[in-house]
């Protein structure tokens, strides 16, 4: 038993042996490189959950029960986001609780001597990853192996199923005829502020390949980018504060959307003052929500920044409690 991470231990201690953190904390708790990726990942880990277990909010034991019985890296991300929200609430010294589950209407983290909450929403959108897993599920067998160049006009936030069905389809039928150049497919994307979208699949010879076809993602942004993948992003965040549970949570009190963005396109991009001031400027009067916060979480670091934006409507109680809170979080700009 490792005794290099004591408080990841007892979380992992009844966690399933293929819990996706498995790999991870094994070859950290042996005699791993501490300085190693593995390790830095592992010990974020368990810095996390230290603040966490010190703090001692209540129903820390649902959100345990997230971390042990996630099955996929994606549903153990989806809790690392409260989780790393509730660590920083813990280091900077705010007491909070974690809210009620199983129907509750309560969001994610309860401030205990503010009359203020926050809702946690984690959203993956990579709509060239997906496409360029797809096409290495479907190219898998097919030989001889060929070598594969993904490529776009704009950074997609999202391309939708049928589109990559379409382009998987595509090239896999080329591939196995061997019709090797390069092939484009325009794109409509009407929810998005770039209306088209130019995919480029080319398909190449590669005789050296033994583990099957290659594929490799090329290019970046283009143009006037990232401004309009940023507004595909701020239009995500926006979007969230319309999700229904998220609503009926924010009626019980005061709360606060904090958005996970870390794996929503490249909104890592910009920088955190700019954020804060896009949320401010684009935020809703309407909006139930006082406020939208973003964050960037990153997998080798136990904390993370936080940009915050309110509406200009608060009342004179909801200002003071979110100044307090910007204040004990050092957050500026507010």
């Amino acid at each position: 038993m490792s005794t290099s991470f004591p408080f990841l231990q007892d979380w992992m201690d009844k966690a399933p042996q293929e819990h996706p953190l498995r790999d991870y904390f094994d070859l950290a708790g042996g005699n791993g490189d501490p300085d190693s990726f593995t390790s830095i990942i592992v010990t974020a880990f368990e810095n996390i959950i230290e603040a966490l277990e010190k703090a001692k909010p209540e129903r820390l034991a649902g959100v345990r029960n997230d971390f042990r019985t996630a099955k996929n890296m994606d549903l153990l991300l989806i809790a690392r986001s409260e989780m790393v929200a509730g660590a920083k609430l813990a280091r900077a010294g705010i007491p909070f609780d974690f809210g009620r589950r199983n129907g509750a209407t309560e969001p994610d983290l309860m401030l205990r001597d503010l009359n203020l909450a926050i809702e946690v929403k984690a959203r993956r959108l990579d709509g060239l990853q997906d496409l360029r897993a797809e096409l290495q599920t479907a190219l898998t067998g097919i030989m001889p192996p060929a070598l594969v160049e993904l490529r776009t006009d704009s950074q997609p936030l999202d391309i939708k199923k049928d589109v990559r069905a379409k382009v998987v389809k595509e090239t896999a039928e080329r591939v196995r005829s061997q019709n090797y150049g390069t092939a484009v497919t325009t794109v409509e994307q009407s929810w998005s502020a770039r209306k088209h979208l130019l995919i480029h699949v080319g398909v190449y010879q590669a005789p050296d390949l033994t583990d099957g076809s290659r594929i490799i993602v090329t290019g970046g942004f283009w143009d006037a980018e990232p401004g309009p993948h940023m507004m595909d992003v701020e239009d995500q965040v926006l979007a969230a504060l319309e999700d229904k549970q998220k609503l009926r949570q924010a009626k019980t009190r005061p709360t606060i959307l904090l958005f996970d963005a870390a794996r929503t396109g490249m909104a890592w991009l910009r920088s955190e003052p700019v954020w804060a001031q896009r949320l401010a400027m684009r935020l809703p009067d309407t909006t139930l929500f006082v406020g939208a916060a973003l964050m960037t979480p990153k997998l080798d670091d136990p904390d993370v920044g936080i940009s915050l934006g309110v509406r200009d409507n608060l009342s004179d109680e909801d200002r003071a409690a979110v100044d307090e809170l910007a204040r004990r979080l050092g957050l500026t700009g507010v």
